[in-house]
């Protein structure tokens, strides 16, 4: 019996509330997309999806710009903000993130690929003694990663791939996610990315012109370092660089409405000095 015959017999209170219980039902599943799927449309490497992600929910899904020239990379977090599971994918042999200090350990098999697995021991932090016992047991006490490149398949070319856990996940889980990564069919539709950013030296630049919605990325050493005075608010935001929990970033500038502003950009490491862009904000 369809939906149709189903409300015929009702009476009309009910008939009302069944076609709404229906739509509730139907309404996810109907609209339900898949941005792995969606993401593999629009990139020439091969997109992987794990199938294991330690009953953690996603948290965040991002298409992220690479290097000027090069395709997006892809950042997904499962889990809060104290135990996560990250996985990053990019193009084979392109480089489009930094990770933090790490000690690397051993090589390790995912699916015949060798991958190299690294413990967030940083030798700043702890004694020259601890940083050598470091080993794969302490993924689970500092975070770590496995890091990897897969083959190129029919169409598509190589991924490299990294998972990576903070907050209690262990070695072995690290392994038991990165097995469960498969490919996926591209679905067709474009996941909606961000316009093209505008990279700039502020050391060097003075002026600078972008569209509403785009991004002037700062090409500093010690992204951390840096802090931003916006003189009129709302015509652009900054954003910090650093440490993102998995990745390094430079500092940046989101254009949020039309207009001109003036930014004054300062490096702690010598607050003294400042360095003035002036920005417009086209439509």
């Amino acid at each position: 019996m369809n939906l149709t015959e189903m409300a015929a017999k009702l009476s009309p209170v009910k008939k009302v509330l069944a076609i709404v219980l229906a739509l509730l039902v139907m309404g996810p599943a109907m609209g339900a997309t898949d941005k792995f799927a969606d993401s593999q449309t629009g990139l020439t490497y091969s997109v992987y999806k794990p199938s294991n992600t330690l009953g953690l929910k996603t948290t965040k899904f991002s298409l992220l710009t690479c290097q000027p020239g090069q395709e997006d990379w892809i950042f997904v977090q499962y889990g809060g903000t104290k135990r996560y599971l990250q996985i990053m994918q990019t193009m084979g042999g392109v480089k489009c993130s930094n990770p933090g200090l790490s000690k690397y350990l051993r090589v390790a098999l995912v699916n015949g690929k060798k991958a190299k697995v690294y413990a967030y021991c940083d030798p700043t932090r702890i004694s020259t003694s601890a940083y050598k016992r470091c080993g794969t047991e302490d993924i689970a006490r500092v975070g770590g990663y496995l890091i990897y490149t897969t083959k190129a398949l029919k169409g598509y070319r190589a991924t490299k791939i990294q998972v990576q856990g903070i907050g209690g996940i262990t070695y072995a889980q690290l392994i038991s996610v990165a097995k469960s990564l498969k490919t996926v069919k591209a679905s067709g539709n474009t996941l909606a990315q961000a316009l093209p950013p505008i990279i700039i030296d502020p050391t060097t630049a003075t002026d600078v012109s972008v569209r509403a919605g785009s991004s002037i990325v700062l090409t500093v050493t010690d992204p951390a370092k840096w802090s931003a005075e916006v003189m009129i608010t709302g015509v652009v935001t900054f954003v910090p660089g650093g440490d993102q929990g998995g990745f390094i970033t430079n500092p940046s500038l989101k254009a949020l409405t039309s207009g001109a502003t003036t930014v004054k950009l300062v490096n702690s490491d010598d607050p003294t000095k400042i360095y003035q862009l002036e920005i417009t904000v086209n439509p």
